[in-house]
């Protein structure tokens, strides 16, 4: 770790660091003589007993954060004792971070009184410079300067205060923003999914239905319901739990449905009459949210399938590109009526695909080419940010 780092890092280094800076600075300043600043009766003598009160002030600068109000009578002994020598800007310095320190550091009940005796100090100052001049532009003159010195590090450190809050107070609405829009994805993935198993249960019931009684063929219908609607209690269920926890990280973060689940699509399609000719390749690890997008890209084309053209001849290719990955789903298009299209479409499926790989940095387009209606879609293998 560079010394940059650290310094950021730690807030005892950076008191040091003041402390060390002040001192040296105020050893600088009473060398070039910039001490005997006040006209008050003073004990004073050499210059260079000024060190002795600038060195305590600064020794109480290192407990500024963890004991304000304490550092801060520290360092207003160390400014009357130097006020005894003459008075030197080196301890104004010492004061005025003190100050500071104490009402950023301190209680609120610790900063109401701080502020209050400030108030007291400089009324009183200005009160008695003028009655002791007995000109009222003094009083006025006095009551400036020592609002410059005790009043702004007091006015500087509620600034920044406030500035602290309007940041915690925005980090806090922006994450209970992203929760909110989390949530809305998730609300919107859980009506998609249940949406896709609900229209396969009606379209493998309304097939049976529309077909003669037979015993085999309307116990396999049964059983791909069945399966359709166990698997949309449990996707619902998972979504609901993410939907319902307070921290969705403590949960399973496995996505439901992803490349290893695509012959049960499989196989639920051609249950609803679907001729699927599946052409799946190796393709290589990949993050979950891909496989689960493939998943989803898969599972809304047999369901438009299913819906739009029954029995209809479909052709599945799923096939690593280079660093992406391409699904292709093809299905003819049947003169044969849809089962009640109005009641099983909602017209947002292939928004909602699309929208999931444009976010993935992918795209898909769908449309019908001759007598054929095809859903093509290309995906990066490592999306950008996630891993």
């Amino acid at each position: 770790m560079g010394l940059k780092e650290r310094w950021r890092g730690s807030t005892r280094l950076q008191d040091t660091g003041a402390a060390a800076g002040t001192f040296a600075a105020g050893v600088a300043f009473n060398l070039v003589g910039l001490t005997g600043l006040w006209s008050l009766p003073s004990i004073g003598g050499p210059a260079w007993w000024h060190t002795v009160p600038l060195a305590a002030g600064c020794l109480a600068m290192l407990g500024k954060r963890r004991h304000p109000l304490l550092a801060l009578g520290a360092g207003v002994a160390a400014v009357v004792a130097d006020t005894l020598l003459g008075g030197s800007v080196a301890l104004v310095l010492v004061l005025f971070d003190l100050l500071f320190s104490a009402a950023l550091f301190a209680s609120a009940r610790a900063r109401t009184a701080v502020t209050t005796v400030v108030f007291v100090a400089i009324g009183t100052a200005a009160v008695v410079s003028g009655l002791a001049s007995g000109e009222f532009r003094i009083a006025v003159f006095v009551g400036l300067q020592l609002t410059t010195l005790l009043f702004v590090p007091l006015w500087w450190a509620a600034n920044i205060r406030q500035q602290r809050a309007i940041g915690l107070l925005d980090a806090e609405r922006t994450a209970r923003e992203a929760v909110l829009a989390e949530r809305a994805a998730m609300a919107h993935d859980l009506h998609d999914v249940i949406a896709a198993h609900l229209s396969t249960t009606a379209i493998h019931s309304g097939a049976a239905l529309a077909r003669p009684p037979d015993t085999g063929r309307d116990r396999d219908t049964l059983r791909a319901v069945r399966t359709s609607s166990l698997a949309a209690l449990e996707e619902m269920r998972s979504m609901i739990m993410l939907l319902r926890a307070g921290d969705p990280a403590a949960l399973d973060p496995t996505l439901p449905g992803g490349l290893d689940r695509l012959p049960e699509l499989v196989a639920a399609a051609t249950a609803g009459g679907l001729r699927i000719e599946a052409r799946t390749r190796d393709v290589p690890q990949v993050p979950a949210v891909v496989s689960h997008t493939v998943y989803r890209i898969v599972r809304e084309a047999l369901t438009n399938a299913g819906k739009h053209a029954p029995e209809s001849q479909v052709r599945l290719d799923v096939r690593p590109a280079g660093d992406t990955v391409t699904v292709t789903v093809t299905n003819t298009l049947t003169r044969r009526d849809a089962v009640e299209p109005g009641v099983l479409s909602s017209g947002t499926g292939l928004q909602s695909i699309r929208e999931r790989a444009a976010v993935l940095g992918g795209e898909l387009t769908a449309g019908r080419d001759g007598d054929v209606f095809t859903v093509h879609a290309t995906l990066p293998l490592h999306p950008a940010g996630v891993s």
